[in-house]
């Protein structure tokens, strides 16, 4: 089979589940991962003759995005900030948003500082930050084993020095002070699922993106008790936020005694993400 005529064939099949646009995408994200051609390269040859075991792997990536798996999960790998990071459904897939969270704390320009990165899932956030901050110190923090072998696995091809913990945010338990807290923790409210695209819902691991109605600032209320305990003078704390809840961080933050907290919007102006400093 040539390149050509799988293309043809992947779109026949997946013409009416996935976008035109994003289905061009997705077999140039194939076809380099499996094939190791770019974009180019097929222009040019698009006669390619797939082996054996190219097409095995073509042909099982059709059938993973018939069921709606997410390309990034099929391919087990994502990019975020120009990096790559492996992934697997243990933790959730990067997203845009987070780039803009971690961009917010690049911009404060750290030196020196010793960052805490709470939920940290693929990594993406600590090790983006130790690869663009030589100077300062990481640690982060997950639930439990299986989450921070994907972890390591992403710091060493990235080849950054990350200190990765197990610590659970719900009963954090460290006397440690650190100059910088981040964190991308659960925030979307569970009765909001049924607005939640299916290739989200059956494959990222929900306990990463959901929390009870009751109690949707949970993960907020405990990061924030500990920052005020564990944050050096001038520390401080960067969230990534459900937009309907802004002003209940906010507040949480105020009573806790934090201050000069502002709140930054997203690439599609929602407000989604939080800072604050503490004394």
């Amino acid at each position: 089979m040539t390149l050509i005529e799988y293309y043809n064939l992947f779109f026949n099949i997946l013409d009416s589940k996935i976008q035109k646009n994003e289905l061009n995408e997705f077999f140039f994200w194939l076809i380099e991962y499996y094939c190791n051609i770019n974009r180019m390269e097929y222009i040019l040859n698009p006669n390619y003759l797939i082996d054996k075991d190219q097409k095995s792997n073509l042909f099982k990536a059709i059938e993973q995005l018939k069921k709606n798996m997410p390309i990034q999960y099929v391919i087990g790998e994502s990019e975020f900030m120009n990096l790559k990071f492996y992934l697997n459904n243990k933790v959730l897939i990067p997203r845009p948003e987070t780039e803009e969270l971690v961009s917010w704390v690049l911009s404060m320009k750290p030196v020196n500082k010793k960052i805490l990165d709470i939920g940290t899932g693929s990594g993406c956030i600590a090790i983006t930050l130790a690869k663009f901050i030589k100077s300062c110190d990481l640690t982060a923090w997950d639930i439990n084993k299986e989450i921070l072998e994907v972890a390591r696995k992403n710091a060493l091809s990235n080849k950054v020095k990350v200190l990765f913990e197990i610590q659970d945010i719900s009963r954090i338990k460290s006397d440690r002070k650190f100059d910088i807290i981040v964190s991308n923790p659960p925030y979307i409210c569970n009765s909001e699922k049924k607005n939640i695209k299916e290739n989200v819902l059956l494959f990222e691991p929900h306990k990463a993106l959901f929390v009870d109605d009751n109690d949707p600032l949970f993960f907020y209320d405990k990061i924030i008790d500990f920052g005020k305990k564990n944050l050096n003078n001038n520390g401080n704390i960067f969230f990534e936020i459900n937009e309907n809840h802004n002003q209940k961080v906010s507040d949480l933050l105020i009573k806790a005694g934090f201050h000069d907290i502002e709140l930054k919007k997203d690439y599609r102006l929602k407000n989604r993400m939080i800072r604050a400093s503490f004394k």
